[in-house]
């Protein structure tokens, strides 16, 4: 059975009544006994993060302060850089970007100057392009609700490590969604910070203008934690904790049900439908309203990526085309043919989405959607094989999410449901610029009505 700490928030953690190798030494068990289901790490680092478990306890019984994480075991993607480890990509040797870096990432260095232990490099989509984490190198990640089904992508590794209790929090990496989407099929909590609000210094390329950090955490309250050490300085923040447990009476929510709430699976669209009357019950405004410019720059933020993308990857593509699994090389040829015609169009695309997304923010405070139009779809892809899957789920799980790193502005992931057959179903709030603590705190409220984040699959 699993050690009752792991069920500890950070919030919790932090307040020292658990020492941090008993932390680590819980959550390393949990792998041992989930790892071989899941396939959720690329590489692991059990006896580093054992002596550095150590390392802070006797920091500690100094009376030193080794920060605001102290000993909080955190996995990241292994798209990020972290010295002395190798940086993969989800992909073969040939077509790796890095293979050992000896400078950590912006967000790794803030982890590791807040106490945080870094357990493990999470397995994820190749190349970090992809929805499903099918991948064709290191095997499919499975959702730990049910190890049938995908955990979303491309940050999968990063999402069924967290839910299943792996680690206390991750990192992943959101472009077009990869952070949000397997919050949601794996049941925890998302964030996509505005554009530039993390660091990306480090972290190894998808779409320059349009890649973000992001954390992962089973809540909102962790992830206001988290942001506390990831977030940048300029502009200026608060801390991110600081109006938790405040009323959110007041708080206008908007709803475009074009576009967004068009194609839902019937159980995803009752979830969504019965977390905004729970808002409603907190004293939210719910308003109707229409952003005529949404189908345009969803089809933009798809060219956009795919054109940066394969920009990215052209001379490796053209050199080593033979070791990029199939979907993702499909994808990145695409790009290959996309005219400048076509990317300028994008970005006029994504032009009038701005100004109709900023008119829009006079009115409302934050929109509402559902994370992803349908639960955890079934792995689809034979992991023995150097053929990957094929890329008929991306528009579907990318639906809801594209357009918000298209225009840079924050969104988080937060689960409100379950199927009947036990698949988690997610909400996703979306704010203007540098809005991530109002997204964070709505969030914390939900979930303090109600009780989804306290469930855990069965069998870990």
């Amino acid at each position: 059975m699993m050690n009752d700490i792991l069920t500890h928030s950070i919030a919790e953690l932090t307040r020292g009544d658990i020492s941090p190798t008993e932390l680590i030494q819980a959550t390393f068990a949990q792998i041992e006994r989930c790892e071989p289901q899941l396939n959720a790490f690329i590489s692991l680092f059990h006896e580093e993060s054992l002596q550095r478990a150590k390392e802070i306890e006797a920091e500690i019984r100094r009376g030193e302060s080794p920060g605001p994480l102290s000993g909080i075991p955190i996995a990241i993607k292994d798209i990020i850089y972290l010295v002395g480890t190798e940086t993969t990509c989800g992909a073969k040797n040939s077509v790796r970007t890095v293979s050992n870096r000896v400078i950590d990432a912006t967000a790794i260095t803030r982890l590791k100057a807040a106490g945080a232990i870094i357990i493990g490099k999470t397995n994820l989509h190749e190349h970090a392009f992809g929805v499903t984490t099918e991948n064709p190198h290191f095997g499919a990640t499975r959702n730990p609700w049910d190890t049938a089904h995908v955990p979303g992508g491309s940050s999968g590794g990063s999402g069924a490590a967290v839910a299943a209790r792996l680690c206390t929090g991750a990192l992943g990496t959101d472009t077009g969604g990869s952070v949000r989407i397997p919050a949601s099929l794996c049941g925890i909590v998302g964030l996509k910070p505005t554009y530039g609000r993390i660091g990306v210094q480090g972290v190894v390329e998808l779409a320059q203008s349009l890649d973000c950090v992001g954390p992962m955490c089973r809540t909102a309250h962790d992830v206001a934690i988290l942001m506390n050490v990831l977030a940048g300085d300029l502009p200026p923040v608060s801390d991110y904790t600081a109006d938790l447990g405040k009323p959110i009476d007041g708080i206008k929510v908007g709803l475009h049900k074009a576009h967004f709430f068009e194609n839902l699976d019937a159980e995803v669209a009752a979830a969504v439908e019965t977390a905004i009357q729970v808002l409603e019950e907190l004293g939210v405004e719910i308003v109707e309203l229409s952003l005529p410019s949404v189908p345009d720059a969803h089809h933009a933020a798809l060219t956009i990526l795919m054109a940066e993308a394969a920009h990215f990857h052209r001379e490796r593509l053209l050199a080593h085309r033979e070791d990029y699994g199939t979907d993702v090389r499909e994808l990145l040829e695409a790009g290959l043919e996309l005219s400048a015609l076509d990317y300028v169009t994008a970005v006029r695309a994504r032009d009038a989405a701005r100004r109709d997304f900023v008119e829009v923010f006079w009115k409302v405070d934050v929109l509402l959607t559902p994370a992803t139009p349908i639960p955890a779809p079934l792995i689809s892809v034979d992991t023995d094989s150097s053929v990957g899957p094929s890329n008929a789920l991306r528009p579907r799980l990318t639906q809801e999410t594209r357009i918000f790193n298209l225009l840079g502005l924050p969104a988080i992931s937060v689960p409100c449901g379950f199927t009947e057959a036990g698949l988690p179903v997610g909400m996703q709030l979306a704010g203007k610029l540098w809005d991530e603590k109002r997204l964070i705190h709505i969030a914390d409220a939900y979930q303090a009505a109600t009780g989804w984040h306290t469930r855990y699959p069965d069998g870990l």
